[in-house]
Formats: structure tokens, C-alpha cells, sequence
């Protein structure tokens, strides 16, 4: 780290205590920042974009991070990684402001692994009541179980956050992505987190054994668009750049069109005893979806489609 670098670090100490900037520190000594594109590993150099008012996202690896700056404090939506959500602790120190929670979107470890960086929290760490639980089994088969960070505060349905200026709330409609999804609305701005509820032009993660359903994740796409209007702007988890990150009612309908066709296409597979390998002859992507073209993960969403479809 360059003195420059640790000279910015020292003044940070509105809001990271001195055992936070020791772990900071650290994080960064190991994870050097270097200038790149979204989606790379190795490149921890994100991107900071705006989305409206109080509300802007950081793009680096893993899920899109929402950041929504209250006159009290910061609400930060997903954690990404150690390395790259470093840089945005870096940011919001520099504001003087604490951040008053983290919230997660689901258990997945690209918006969850950066969790344990969050030392000072004044109020919590929020989810859904399932993504503990799903959280530390994925942990126990990746070997990281050391290294995670639990919600403290969990929910069913419907949360509204702590503030006295801003109205800030969280909604599960339903298993979708996986069991636990969420999506947060700051109200002020008109603006929604996705989560992974929307993967904009891509294939999406879709795994069974999270508690993703087809039927599911349509049934929230559409309980979505009924809640929110026109002139909401929507954060998705997913997209091949940073701009695509940030989108409107149509994007969740042409979500919602994509598992369809995808459920369609899959059932017509199983109709006719296709195998995925004689399926990939002939596709590269649904039919009618060529924008959500992503060879590397067609096949596995295929085959985890037809796991959820088959009686």
C-alpha cells in the first residue's frame, strides 16, 4: 500500500473502528487494486455509477452492490468479495457517515462473501430468515465456513429499516433464484434491488437444490411488476456491463419471457426424450432469446431446468 494509501486509511475513522481498519488493511495488502473490466477474476478495480438521487451501485465482481446514503447513514445492498467490497468501505469512509446496514439479497457467495468486512454496523445485518441456514451449508462444502458473516436481523415477508428521514423496505415474494431472494426498495428514489432475480442478457444461475423454481421466479418477476410502476428504475444482480446493470419494468418482463420460453423449451425436451447433448447440436441458447447467448452455463441451466420440471 502506498503512503498516500495509508494516510487516506488513518483519517477514515468516523465510522470503521481501529480493529476494522487493521482487517482493511489487510484485505487491501493482499488484494492490490488494478485497473480492469466487470466480471475478470483477479481485477479488484470496480466501478461506481449512479442510479437516482440517494442511489448508486459499484460493479466488480459478483453482484451488483446497491449504496443508498440517508442523511443518518448508509444502507449497502450485497457484499461481493473481500477484495473488491473493500473499495467501497473506502468510499463511504470518506463521508464521514457510518453505515447503518447490510443487507442481502440471498445467501450466494458472490453477494455474501464480503460480509465479514462489515465490523461496525450500527444496526444490522438484514435477510431473509432462510439465507443464515443456506448460507453456512454452502460455506461447509466450499471450506469457508471461517469467513462468513450471519444476518442478525431476519424476516419473512415484508421488513421496513430503521430510519427517521428515509422509507427503505424489503420484500420476499416468494422462492425464485434460490429460497430466500429479497428485494429492497428506497422509496424516496423510486429505485429497486434485483438481487438475481434479473440477470439482464444472460443465462442465468438457476439451481435446483437453492430453491429455484421456474415457476417461482416467474410467479416474483410478475409480483414485482405489479408492485412497481413505470417510472421505478431496477438494479439487477447480473448484466455484461455496468449500465445494463441498471433498468426498467420492461427488463423484468423480458425476464419473466425468458423463463417462460426457457420452461417451454425444456418441457418440450422432455416430451420428446431429447437429451441435453443432442439438444446442444442444435442450440446455443432458447429459441427467440439469441441476447441471453452464454455457451459456458447453457448446458447447466438446461439440465437443472429439467430436474425442476421433471414429475
Amino acid at each position: 500500500m502506498s503512503n498516500l494509501s495509508k494516510i487516506k486509511l488513518m483519517k477514515r475513522k468516523e465510522f470503521l473502528s481501529l480493529g476494522s481498519l487493521a482487517t482493511l488493511g489487510l484485505v487491501l495488502g493482499q488484494f492490490p487494486l488494478k485497473a480492469g473490466s466487470r466480471g475478470g477474476f483477479g481485477i479488484y478495480q470496480g466501478t461506481f455509477l449512479p442510479v437516482r438521487g440517494l442511489c448508486e451501485i459499484y460493479i466488480n465482481q459478483g453482484g451488483s452492490v446497491g449504496l443508498f446514503a440517508s442523511k443518518e447513514g448508509y444502507i449497502v445492498v450485497d457484499s461481493q468479495f473481500p477484495q473488491t467490497i473493500s473499495e467501497v468501505l473506502l468510499k463511504i469512509s470518506e463521508t464521514g457517515k457510518p453505515i447503518l446496514y447490510l443487507a442481502n439479497t440471498h445467501h450466494h457467495g458472490d453477494h455474501t462473501s464480503g460480509n465479514n468486512l462489515f465490523k461496525d454496523l450500527s444496526k444490522g445485518l438484514v435477510a431473509h430468515r432462510t439465507v443464515p441456514q443456506s448460507q453456512k451449508n454452502s460455506a461447509e462444502k466450499a471450506g469457508t465456513l471461517g469467513k462468513q458473516k450471519y444476518a442478525d436481523i431476519l424476516f419473512d415477508k415484508e421488513f421496513q429499516f430503521d430510519l427517521t428521514d428515509q422509507l427503505v423496505k424489503g420484500y420476499h415474494l416468494g422462492a425464485g433464484h434460490t429460497r430466500g431472494d429479497v428485494i429492497y426498495h428506497f422509496e424516496s428514489d423510486n429505485v429497486v434491488h434485483m438481487g438475481d432475480l434479473v440477470f439482464k442478457d444472460m443465462i442465468p444461475v438457476f439451481r435446483s437444490g437453492d430453491g429455484a423454481t421456474i415457476e417461482g421466479w416467474i410467479n416474483c418477476l410478475e409480483k414485482t411488476s405489479e408492485k412497481f410502476d413505470s417510472d421505478t428504475k431496477f438494479i439487477f444482480g447480473h448484466a455484461p456491463t455496468g449500465p445494463q446493470s441498471i433498468g426498467s419494468n420492461a427488463d423484468l418482463t423480458e425476464m419473466k419471457n425468458f423463463l417462460e420460453a426457457s420452461e417451454n423449451f425444456v418441457s418440450k425436451m422432455i416430451r420428446d426424450k431429447m437429451s441435453t447433448e443432442e439438444i446442444l447440436q442444435k442450440h446455443q441458447f432458447v429459441p427467440g432469446f439469441e441476447n441471453r447467448l452464454t455457451p459456458a452455463r447453457f448446458k447447466g441451466f438446461l439440465e437443472e431446468v429439467r430436474i425442476t420440471l421433471t414429475p
